[in-house]
């Protein structure tokens, strides 16, 4: 006997299936990231990696300025520590969904599910996320204790500057796993690749003053230029030498903002079509041999 199904009887997702989506994702990401191992020898590799890197720049700091320019050095520490963020979660949403395409061959049976692929690839690459804040705190810590770097909180406006900013950041991680669904070559390379752009060119290590000409203006579109900006003003209470720095507190917030409300329908859109497309063309299972 012949079964047919009405439209009522295909049910579509619910909240409650996101978040179920969105919580298991998020357990199976921290057991992926921490190799399924002691809990405590994940925190101590957790903590010991990023200490390790916060150390090296004190022995660069002193090899070459012989502990002199402190103010360029706080520039630098805050925008090497903020930058981790960017490489978590770049780094963390491209290659959480193509571990779970390539590696574990999963992707394709949680997008035939009544839940999305976007809460399972928020929580699946959280873990990332959490560890680059980690990574952050040391970062800063090193700079305070070792290098003489002083910290002059402004709680309320470093609290918007990081919302603001890990939104943005999350907008680039996001459009930049659906456009690697689409890459048959190299694309477990392009996260490191794209955010080593970026770290150039968003006044993260340098002013953006001294970038050649044609590329101030990509600077002073990104969001993360905007963010990294508000940040030092946030926590060292004052801004970035040159003409960014020159801007109002107000201005600084108000170009992140409108960078930010600019790249994220922009991402959650290319995210969708990128999406439809790997289904269309058949990608959903495809290895790369990256």
């Amino acid at each position: 006997m012949a079964v047919t199904y009405r439209a009522a009887d295909v049910r579509g997702m619910t909240l409650a299936d996101a978040w179920r989506s969105f919580r298991t994702a998020i357990g199976l990401g921290w057991a992926i990231e921490s190799n399924w191992s002691d809990p405590f020898l994940f925190a101590v590799y957790t903590i010991a990696k990023p200490l390790a890197a916060a150390l090296i720049l004190v022995v660069m700091f002193q090899v070459i300025t012989g502990g002199q320019g402190t103010d360029f050095l706080q520039f630098m520490i805050v925008g090497s520590a903020l930058w981790n963020v960017v490489f978590g979660v770049i780094g963390g949403m491209v290659q959480s969904i193509l571990e779970d395409r390539e590696r574990y061959r999963m992707m394709k049976y949680v997008v035939v599910t009544p839940t999305s692929l976007f809460p399972f690839l928020i929580g699946r690459s959280l873990a990332r996320v959490l560890i680059s804040m980690v990574a952050v705190a040391l970062t800063l810590l090193v700079g305070v204790v070792f290098l003489g770097v002083v910290l002059q909180l402004n709680f309320p406006y470093l609290v918007v500057a990081s919302v603001l900013g890990l939104i943005a950041v999350m907008a680039l991680g996001i459009g930049m796993a659906g456009w690697c669904l689409q890459l048959r070559q190299e694309a477990w390379h392009y996260p490191e690749a794209i955010a080593g752009a970026l770290y150039l060119v968003s006044g993260a290590i340098f002013p953006v003053d001294i970038l050649p000409a044609v590329l101030k203006p990509i600077a002073y579109v990104m969001p993360t230029t905007w963010w990294l900006e508000a940040s030092r003003r946030g926590l060292l209470g004052h801004g970035s030498p040159g003409s960014v720095g020159e801007l109002s507190d107000g201005t600084v917030m108000l170009y992140l903002f409108v960078s930010t409300a600019i790249a994220l329908p922009i991402a959650l859109a290319l995210f969708a079509w990128f999406m439809r497309r790997a289904r269309q063309a058949g990608l959903l299972d495809m290895v790369t041999g990256s």
